[in-house]
């Protein structure tokens, strides 16, 4: 399946790209890679079993080669975290964010937030508003493999092509706010990932996440 994968997609794969000979990769950190490119059987254990059992990864903003596209591997710890290379011929499948707000995720506190979610953003920016669950609640709707918890917060991405004026970023905050459980929002803008938050302050750059690393922006909708 040739696909044109964006950052925060799901993608499934094909048995052959989770035996490590078509997997390259880096230790992650939190958003941080660290380490030596490694190949082949140069993935943690953690990290091939955890393709084993699930074989799902999500896309990430990297520098690339052609028809390589950079994922990131969960494991079942917080700290497991993989940064790897796939080829596009090894994806049997994509979900996007946006297939899954309105999947009901399993756990009441997270199933109460993304309702809420759904009514606040169908007033705030109209039912045409393309957004949906990221991070463990994402992942877990659109896979089946439970990695939620609790005290799991809610991420959420926006799709932003046109300029999200400060004053109702602000008002999303607040309402977001009050929610049943911690949510953590981000634009997809033309310049990048802009966190909800940082946009929604009065006045200064911000911080985009762009396939070549941070940037600070003024205006992430300027043209490039």
């Amino acid at each position: 399946m040739e696909v044109t994968p964006r950052p925060h997609d799901l993608l499934r794969l094909a048995p052959d790209a989770v035996t490590g000979d078509t997997v390259t990769g880096d230790t992650v950190t939190g958003d941080t890679v660290t380490g030596d490119t490694v190949t082949g059987g140069g993935l943690p254990r953690w990290a091939t079993a955890s393709l084993a059992a699930c074989p799902w990864a999500v896309v990430r903003r990297a520098p690339h080669p052609s028809r390589l596209i950079p994922v990131g591997v969960r494991g079942a710890a917080r700290c497991e975290r993989q940064a790897a290379l796939v080829p596009s011929t090894a994806v049997l499948g994509r979900v996007p964010p946006e297939w899954l707000n309105r999947r009901v995720p399993r756990l009441p506190r997270p199933a109460a937030a993304l309702a809420a979610v759904r009514r606040c953003l169908a007033a705030e920016l109209g039912e045409a508003a393309v957004w949906g669950p990221v991070g463990g609640v994402g992942f877990e709707l659109a896979t089946g493999h439970r990695v939620t918890h609790p005290g799991s917060d809610l991420d959420l991405l926006i799709r932003t092509p046109d300029r999200l004026p400060r004053e109702l970023a602000a008002r999303l905050v607040t309402a977001f706010c009050g929610l049943a459980c911690a949510v953590d929002c981000q634009l997809e803008t033309p310049r990048g990932g802009v966190a909800l938050v940082e946009w929604a302050r009065t006045g200064g750059p911000v911080m985009a996440r762009t396939g070549r690393g941070p940037e600070l922006v003024d205006d992430p909708w300027a043209p490039i």
